[in-house]
């Protein structure tokens, strides 16, 4: 059975991201960021 996803939900997620982006201020930060978020779609 395929989920899916709501309109909510992709606004929390979309939310999170833009978050855990907006604190970065080098190319380094923002590859720290993209890490913990592939670690988080693993989960």
């Amino acid at each position: 059975m395929e989920e899916i996803m709501t309109d909510k939900q992709m606004e929390v997620i979309i939310s999170l991201i833009a978050d855990k982006f907006a604190n970065c201020k080098t190319m380094e930060e923002v590859q720290e960021a993209v890490n913990e978020l592939k670690e988080m779609a693993k989960k």
